[in-house]
């Protein structure tokens, strides 16, 4: 059946804000090319919520029509909900025309089959369903932003850690402003030089050393004030490139003023023009974004280069990416694999990720199976959670060196640590089996499905036999 809508929001109103923030979320997810195949149903999820879109009409003919025309059913779970006949409703009427599997519990209060009534989010219908599992997502259990992914990773049958890792690179794209300057040092006279009355004739006059201080000064603020955009703003305008992206940066974000997309790509221009490579990321990702300009993924990917030819590792990364999958650019997996490996020379740990995945499958280069675990090794030295899960899957299997019990138990344990909910059930599955360790299991794996993995309630009922 052709669908019309991704999915269909059910929700008590008195949790509107939360669906309303969901349906924003779903939609304005650009779905990244290659991740999955939707045919002709585009980059962006249709999402229906009656309170968006059935102004008018009469609303329980029109909402039947509309939940025929979902392929699946999203339930704001939550003590309200729990006690909305409407919401039940909506959910019986869904699985008597799908097939319950297609019904997703996304929990933002209370908990699910409670004993205590006052706590119980599920509403009477999904309670009825005998022995049925429902996979879905639990804000309070696993945060807002992962329960979203958990729930993006069901509509569109993709694998969970892998979305993650794809939101951490988008997060890293725009948060460079703290990433860039964690190191540089505060200023303390910075405070007397924003709050001068005339400050394009004392930014004219001063040394640009001092002004540059100011600037790191600014940068390293949790809450960036209207003065201090001010200071950057006539500073900009006076010629100082270190302002371009830092000026443009509160632009994109609305720190310290409102949001201004066309302001921002407009001092984004200008400081990439200038030769920063930060700058030259922020442009790109305006064009990639259609943020501030026209969408231009080729320009996008001119600019992706050129901070990467200018040596910076997180530009090397975009362009290896681009390459891969040939964005803005024709697909080369050779030049992907170069960048790839130059941005996890420089460091970057989501780019040694990558290389290892090359030298796994033979990507842009001839497989290396000890190359690969090599550059897992260092991944996982720097403490990414990733690297250590997988470095001791490799240690498990044997791939690229010899299987070492003790050496998987220990990288798993290390990844579980680190919040690694696949690494926590691995953990609990070593102790279970006496692979490497000799230790309870039972524990990790309520922790493991705590955190959202799936697999872990099965090893919980075989422990206790519930």
């Amino acid at each position: 059946m052709a669908y019309i809508y991704d999915a269909f929001i059910s929700y008590s109103h008195r949790d509107m804000d939360q669906a309303k923030w969901l349906q924003h979320r779903l939609e304005n997810y650009r779905i990244p090319k290659g991740l999955c195949d939707r045919g002709e149903r585009g980059s962006h999820l249709k999402v229906f919520r009656d309170q968006t879109d059935l102004a008018g009409v009469e609303l329980q003919q029109a909402l039947r029509s509309e939940l025929d025309s979902a392929e699946y059913l999203i339930v704001v779970c939550s003590p309200a909900s729990a006690v909305s006949h409407w919401v039940d409703d909506e959910i019986s009427y869904f699985i008597s025309q799908h097939d319950a599997d297609h019904v997703i519990p996304f929990i933002v209060d209370g908990e699910p089959e409670s004993e205590d009534p006052a706590l119980e989010c599920y509403p009477p219908m999904l309670r009825s369903i005998d022995e049925h599992h429902f996979l879905g997502a639990n804000v309070q259990e696993i945060g807002k932003n992962k329960a979203f992914l958990k729930l993006l990773s069901i509509l569109l049958d993709v694998r969970f850690n892998r979305l993650v890792d794809r939101d951490r690179q988008r997060r890293l794209r725009t948060g460079l402003i703290t990433g860039g300057i964690a190191a540089a040092v505060v200023f303390t006279l910075t405070a007397l030089l924003w709050r001068n009355a005339d400050l394009t004739r004392e930014n004219e006059a001063m040394s640009y050393d001092i002004y540059g201080a100011a600037i790191l000064s600014i940068a390293q603020k949790d809450n960036i004030e209207p003065a201090d955009v001010e200071f950057l703003r006539t500073s900009a305008e006076a010629g100082n490139k270190d302002a371009y992206f830092y000026l443009a940066d509160c632009y994109r974000n609305g720190w310290g003023t409102g949001q201004d997309p066309e302001a921002a790509f407009r001092w984004f221009t200008a400081g990439a023009e200038a030769g920063d490579p930060k700058s030259m990321l922020g442009l790109a990702e305006c064009y990639e974004n259609a943020s501030g300009t026209s969408l231009d993924y080729e320009k996008a990917f001119s600019w992706y280069l050129a901070a990467a030819e200018a040596g910076d590792m997180y530009g090397m990364l975009y362009t290896a990416i681009d390459y891969e999958d040939g964005i803005g650019t024709e697909k080369n997996e050779t030049a992907a694999f170069e960048w790839y490996k130059k941005s996890a020379e420089a460091g970057y740990d989501l780019a040694m990720y990558n290389l290892t995945r090359c030298y796994s499958s033979g990507m842009g280069t001839e497989q290396d199976k000890r190359k690969a675990f090599e550059w897992m090794e260092k991944l996982a030295a720097t403490g990414n959670s990733y690297g250590m899960y997988n470095l001791g899957l490799m240690y498990q299997e044997g791939y690229g060196t010899k299987e070492d019990p003790k050496l998987a138990y220990t990288w798993f344990r290390a990844a579980a640590f680190a919040g690694d909910a696949d690494a926590m059930y691995r953990t609990g599955w070593c102790i279970e089996n006496g692979y490497g360790t000799e230790n309870e299991a039972l524990d990790w794996y309520l922790l493991a499905e705590a955190n959202g993995n799936e697999e872990a309630s099965e090893a919980i009922a075989r422990l206790t036999g519930n």
